[in-house]
C-alpha cells in the first residue's frame, strides 16, 4: 500500500512537471504574438505591460524576440499617450530606448529597428513638445535609414506617414501624403507577413482609416471600416481611436 502511494506520489510529480513544461513550451514568440493581438482586438491593453515583462525575464538574445518584445513597447506607449498616461508612456520608452541602443550596436543596417528608432524619438517629441527641434531629425533619420536599407520593410514608411499625420500642416504635415504612405505599407505588409496574429497590421488598418476620414474620404472610410470589423469583430475602441464626430460625421 506504502508503495502504491510513493508511485502515485511520483507519477502526479512526473505528470506537473509535464504540464508545466508544456505550459512554458507554449510561451514561444507565437503565443506573445496572438497575446497582443486577442488584447489589442477587444480594446483591452491591461495584459500588455505584463506580457513585456514575461518576455523581458526570458533575456532571450534572439533579434525576433527582442524586436517583438520593442514593438509591443511601442504599441503600448502608443496606447498611453493616448490615454493622456505621460509617466507610463515615458517609462517605456526609456525602457525601448535601452533594448533599441544595444540591438543597433550589433545590427546596424537592420532597416526594422531603425523604424522602430525613429518611432520612437517621435514619442520622445510627444512627450516634450519644446524637444521636436532636436529629436525631430533623429527620427526623420532612421526612418529615412530603414526605407534606404530595405524598401521593402513597412516599418519605415509607417513612422513617415504618423509624422505627416501628426506634424501641424506649417512643419510640414500633410494627412493625404500620409495616407499615402500607410497603404503602401500595408501592401508591402500583406505581400511579406505570414504571421497569424499581427496587431501592428491591425493598427495599420486603423491609421488608413482614420486618415480617410480625416481627408473626407467617407465612402472609402466606410468600406474599410465594415471589412475590418468583419476580421476582427466590434472593434469597440475604434470610435476613440479615429474620433466620434468623424465617423459620425459631425
Amino acid at each position: 500500500m506504502i508503495l502504491n502511494n510513493k508511485i502515485n506520489v511520483v507519477l502526479i510529480v512526473i505528470l506537473t512537471f509535464t504540464i508545466l513544461s508544456a505550459s512554458a513550451q507554449k510561451k514561444n514568440l507565437a503565443y506573445y504574438q496572438c497575446a497582443f493581438f486577442e488584447s489589442y482586438r477587444v480594446g483591452n491593453m491591461v495584459p500588455w505591460p505584463g506580457l513585456i515583462a514575461e518576455m523581458e525575464k526570458v533575456k532571450s538574445t534572439d533579434l525576433a524576440w527582442q524586436t517583438e518584445m520593442i514593438k509591443a513597447m511601442y504599441g503600448l506607449v502608443g496606447y498611453q499617450l493616448g490615454a493622456k498616461n505621460k509617466d507610463l508612456a515615458r517609462a517605456y520608452v526609456n525602457k525601448g530606448d535601452i533594448h533599441l541602443e544595444k540591438l543597433l550596436k550589433s545590427y546596424p543596417r537592420n532597416a526594422q529597428l531603425h523604424g522602430l528608432a525613429g518611432a520612437f524619438y517621435g514619442y520622445k517629441i510627444a512627450l516634450a513638445f519644446y524637444k521636436a527641434p532636436f529629436f525631430g531629425p533623429k527620427s526623420m533619420y532612421h526612418i529615412e535609414k530603414s526605407i534606404e536599407l530595405d524598401p521593402s520593410e513597412p516599418g519605415g514608411y509607417i513612422e513617415k506617414g504618423n509624422s505627416l499625420l501628426y506634424r501641424p500642416v506649417a512643419f510640414g504635415g500633410d494627412k493625404k501624403e500620409a495616407l499615402a504612405y500607410y497603404k503602401k505599407a500595408l501592401k508591402l505588409m500583406e505581400a511579406s507577413s505570414d504571421q497569424k496574429c499581427n496587431w501592428q497590421e491591425m493598427l495599420l488598418r486603423a491609421f488608413i482609416l482614420k486618415s480617410l476620414y480625416e481627408t473626407n474620404q467617407t465612402a472609402e472610410a466606410e468600406a474599410l471600416m465594415k471589412e475590418m470589423q468583419k476580421d476582427y469583430g466590434s472593434m469597440s475602441w475604434i470610435k476613440e481611436f479615429v474620433g466620434a464626430s468623424l465617423i459620425e460625421g459631425k
